[in-house]
């Protein structure tokens, strides 16, 4: 393999497939990137064997070929010379030679016979979605991934796809988060589960275009098309769970109160237990006020603001980390807390229909 490429494209190319390289390392041969050569391209690929990112970029193919060269050593030196065009000689399988202006690296590479040959999918089956509504629903969710593995079915982001619609939901147990957007649907009727790794890289490596791409779904993968750069993942097997059911739809206490006003004060009121595992702030609500109040063994806090209310007065405790993430994530100006008891799992929705944040309350002592 040999050619000759602008090293801007080369640089921005390894920053996006070293997304896909493993955490840890397990096998060193997926430390490597492998880079291939035919005809006026060179595609650069990486993989964990859950996550795949393959990207395209134009090239002055010399000598077609391909070299399998340490991924973030690679990119990590690319970086410094992308302002440079840049030639690539891996005519010796077992080392690459950069070459840009007057100098040259040699880096050592890995045997190409030893790297994963990665699924190839099948495309009969997809659905296509703007770009713009894919990154949001994925930003939208994925806070609420469980982060441990004693269900590792909520280590990843349910998609369920229906007619015209993808819903996408995340729970860790003791929050959820669903949101839905339009699609247009070419023979996918599927709930699937994406490991969130997967679905985070999905989110950072399209912008918010009105462009639409196409999300193939085949068995336990999917692929997402983004034209000249493509991510495939495995799926988690099992089963997601009935999420529909732990949804509740009859309150008897709303709250409707100003978005911004509230995320600032449970911010404020945070404060002071910040490091109390538990975080939690009590609410009280009476009338036209909700009283916020925390307290730790470094002080106590209470916060007033105007509501709307409708229905009981209620008294209830959150953590506060969770209200907070989940008002990081509403554009809406004006949201409503929808309660039932002090001890049942409570709603937070708003003027968008397409939304909505579950929160199981604490025991709220004292």
């Amino acid at each position: 393999m040999k050619v000759v490429c602008q090293g801007n494209e080369l640089s921005d190319a390894l920053a996006k497939v070293v997304k896909a390289l493993p955490i840890k390392r397990t096998t060193p041969i997926l430390d490597g990137v492998k880079i291939t050569a035919i005809g006026d391209t060179l595609t650069l690929f990486a993989t964990d064997l859950e996550l795949a990112i393959e990207k395209k970029i134009n090239a002055q193919v010399l000598i077609e070929g391909e070299i399998v060269v340490p991924g973030k050593l690679f990119a990590d030196y690319a970086k410094k010379i992308e302002h440079e065009e840049v030639e690539l000689d891996g005519t010796n399988p077992s080392r690459l030679n950069i070459r840009y202006m007057d100098s040259e690296l040699f880096i050592n590479c890995f045997d190409n016979e030893e790297y994963p040959i990665f699924k190839e999918i099948d495309t009969q089956k997809s659905f296509i979605v703007l770009k713009k509504d894919l990154k949001q629903i994925i930003n939208k969710v994925i806070f609420n991934v469980a982060v441990d593995d004693a269900r590792p079915t909520l280590r990843g982001v349910c998609m369920n796809i229906k007619d015209d619609e993808v819903e996408a939901v995340a729970s860790d147990g003791y929050r959820l988060a669903l949101t839905k957007t339009m699609i247009k649907n070419n023979g996918v009727i599927d709930r699937i589960v994406v490991p969130a790794k997967s679905m985070a890289e999905v989110a950072r490596l399209i912008d918010e275009g009105e462009e639409t791409i196409t999300v193939y779904v085949e068995d336990n993968y999917i692929m997402i098309d983004l034209f000249h750069t493509k991510i495939v993942t495995r799926l988690i097997s099992e089963e997601y769970i009935n999420y529909e059911k732990i949804i509740p739809n009859v309150f008897t206490t709303e709250v409707t109160l100003d978005k911004k006003a509230f995320e600032e004060a449970i911010d404020r009121a945070a404060l002071i237990n910040r490091l109390d595992k538990r975080s939690c702030v009590k609410m009280e609500i009476k009338e036209d006020i909700l009283q916020l109040y925390a307290h730790s063994d470094d002080g106590e806090i209470n916060e007033k603001m105007a509501i709307g209310l409708k229905g009981k007065d209620l008294t209830i405790g959150f953590n506060s980390k969770y209200l907070i993430d989940c008002m990081r994530a509403i554009e809406d100006k004006v949201i409503k807390l929808n309660f039932t008891t002090s001890t049942a799992p409570s709603i937070i929705n708003g003027e968008d229909p397409n939304w909505l944040y579950l929160i199981l309350p604490l025991r709220v002592i004292g």
